[in-house]
């Protein structure tokens, strides 16, 4: 059939929506409206202090065996070994026995809870987020339902957001945000004034990410000439037609303007001839057929990921006999007289099933790649987020003839999203665009860093799956001692924009080296200066690397002794200089070239980069030999 053309076309624009999942929309800044004073909100809010009854707590109790009665249901619908393997997974009969008991253990209940989240298959899915999300509630109101100071506490509370939202909505600073964001948090796990919640909420929370990605890169990896040769096999009005088919044309990429989703619409236009021939009876008919065709599959991406509508094509189809023979000539006249008589009919069965096959075919092809596309997506980014329920809190998709845009904006129960709105980019005929807020490397480190360990054999199989080549300093060999750093639960990880400047760090809660264990809080963090390289992005270190001891006035001598080796260590990993080259393209858009940064900002919080697509150089002659004539 013709369309093969269609699978290859099909694949690579779903692998393209697959990797800018995270990555997309040009969206200009806009002009935030005037900022009410929340720090009155907060100090009226003092006042609105709720303590939560037992009556709270035993409802949320019922919901909670509710949905766990449901997640049951839905696990005995499988094998017995697997519900048998659930249930001991998450702890059920553990469970049970606290939600019998009269006070139950809230430690036991916090343990069982970090069970039903991360990022295993099925953590993801409804019954058993409504069953998380119902132990989660139950948990927090038991909690606070048997806390003697909470009315103080609620007060001390109220009175440290004011003071930081007052200086958060004068300087934006960071030290605020990890501020207010848990305090937000701790209300909301109190069940405490949700409308000041959501107020600040709305006021000081905006899009952390955005980015944008042309027409013409999509198209880079899609577009193309289609030559192609068919057998023909049809049996149009009793006659048995045989032939050979060849279809020329283009695929192509069109973006279809869309505020609410991001559309693709793949294309073909193209012309197919064919060289057939029908035998009807005693007559045979030799025949040159000619259909311009032009076909369109529409490709949707928005916050459930990918879908496609049905396929439509159109085909004109035109038939010129080049020969009717018979043996016997009246024959051969009565069969000619009836193919011209049939011969618009034909040619409309003819149109009709050419469509018809396009159709099929462009369905059948996609129907596939776009369940792979979507279960690439589920399994590498949104079962890790649904399963810690940290999807984002506003994911909009959306097209304008020029670029597919994506506009992102996330912050946990305890966190803020981005303070202001993302600057402009310069470049506003670039191929990508990515804006960037800190607070989302923030917010994203906390859900999947916190608590990890991260050994000297993971750092070097990381550096080496980036193709980075292994400093000296991180080497292991027979000598060197092995060692790890895991990660505090609170800021894993820094990346601080300011003025041309971006501060990276890690932040970790517990050190090992051999049979050596810290148990500190350890800062280790490097400035660079950030510019457009020749390139790409260039960063050069403007310091040394610092490992501190923040919550530590005094270092003993082991201290010490891991500040000095951790230096040594991350200089290797912070270095001197980062050079970008470029971003290399892969898979179907290897050949379309390499995008080249054409601007760069930094300022306070944000980082904005466009890059251009630029062609491949084209290989260079080979040299011809010659000899002279002249000896």
């Amino acid at each position: 059939m013709i369309c093969n053309p269609w699978r290859t076309a099909a694949l690579s624009l779903l692998f393209l929506g697959s990797g800018f999942l995270i990555f997309s929309s040009e969206t200009s800044a806009q002009e935030s409206a005037p900022a009410s004073d929340l720090s009155q909100a907060v100090t009226d809010a003092q006042a609105k202090f709720k303590p939560v009854s037992a009556e709270e707590v035993a409802a949320a109790k019922k919901t909670l065996e509710s949905k766990l009665a449901t997640l049951e249901n839905f696990l005995a619908n499988g094998t017995s070994e697997n519900e048998a393997a659930w249930k001991a997974y998450l702890r059920w009969d553990d469970l049970q026995t606290q939600l019998s008991a009269e006070k139950p253990d809230l430690r036991t209940l916090e343990e069982i809870y970090l069970k039903y989240r991360g990022s295993y298959a099925g953590l993801d899915k409804p019954k058993t987020v409504a069953a998380r999300q119902a132990l989660r509630k139950y948990i927090n109101l038991a909690y606070f339902s048997q806390v003697d100071q909470y009315p103080k506490m609620y007060e001390i509370q109220l009175k440290t957001l004011a003071d930081a939202v007052k200086r958060y909505q004068d300087t934006s600073a960071s030290e605020d945000a990890y501020v207010i964001g848990p305090i937000l948090g701790w209300l909301e796990q109190g069940n405490q004034v949700p409308d000041l919640i959501d107020q600040i909420r709305s006021e000081l929370d905006q899009p952390n990410l955005y980015a944008s990605v042309s027409r013409e890169l999509i198209a880079g990896g899609i577009a193309r000439p289609v030559d192609q040769t068919t057998p023909v096999r049809e049996v149009i009005l009793g006659t048995n037609v045989t032939g050979t088919a060849h279809m020329q044309g283009n695929v192509d990429v069109k973006l279809v303007p869309s505020e609410t989703k991001a559309i693709i619409e793949l294309t073909l236009e193209g012309e197919v001839t064919s060289k057939n021939v029908g035998v009807n009876g005693p007559a045979t008919i030799y025949s040159t057929g000619y259909s311009k065709i032009a076909a369109a599959k529409e490709l949707i991406f928005d916050k459930s990921g990918l879908s496609a509508k049905p396929a439509t094509a159109q085909a004109w189809t035109t038939t010129t006999f080049d020969a009717i023979c018979a043996k016997l000539k009246l024959i051969q006249k009565i069969a000619t007289k009836r193919a011209y008589q049939q011969k618009g009919q034909a040619q409309a069965i003819a149109s009709q099933r050419t469509e018809s096959k396009v159709e099929a075919s462009f369905d059948n092809e996609t129907r596939d790649l776009v369940h792979d596309a979507n279960s690439r997506l589920q399994e590498k980014l949104f079962r890790a987020l649904i399963g810690r329920d940290e999807f984002p809190d506003h994911l909009k998709a959306s097209t304008t003839a020029d670029a597919l845009h994506l506009e992102v904006m996330h912050s946990g129960q305890g966190q803020l999203a981005a303070s202001s709105p993302a600057p402009a980019a310069e470049d506003q005929e670039a191929d990508l665009t990515l804006k960037l807020h800190e607070s989302i490397i923030h917010n994203y480190g906390e859900v999947f860093l916190a608590g990890v360990k991260l050994t000297d054999e993971r750092l070097v199989e990381i550096l080496d799956q980036r193709g980075a080549e292994i400093p000296d300093e991180l080497k292991i060999t027979e000598e060197t001692d092995p060692w790890s750093i895991t990660f505090d639960y609170k800021s894993p990880i820094q990346v601080v924009f300011d003025n041309d400047t971006v501060k990276i760090g890690i932040r970790g809660r517990q050190f090992t080296r051999g049979d050596n264990e810290v148990n500190r809080t350890i800062a280790i963090s490097a400035d660079y200066k950030i510019e457009k390289g020749e390139n790409g992005t260039l960063l050069t270190r403007t310091g040394d690397v610092v490992v501190d001891f923040p919550t530590q006035e005094r270092l003993g001598p082991l201290d010490l002794t891991a500040k000095t080796f951790l230096r040594k260590k991350f200089e290797a990993v912070f270095k001197p200089e980062i050079v970008g080259e470029g971003i290399k393209l892969e898979g179907e858009w290897a050949d379309a070239g390499t995008l080249r940064i054409s601007s760069l900002s930094v300022t306070p919080g944000w980082f904005v980069g466009t890059w251009r697509l630029e062609a491949p150089q084209p290989e260079p002659a080979a040299a011809t030999e010659t000899t002279s004539v002249v000896e």
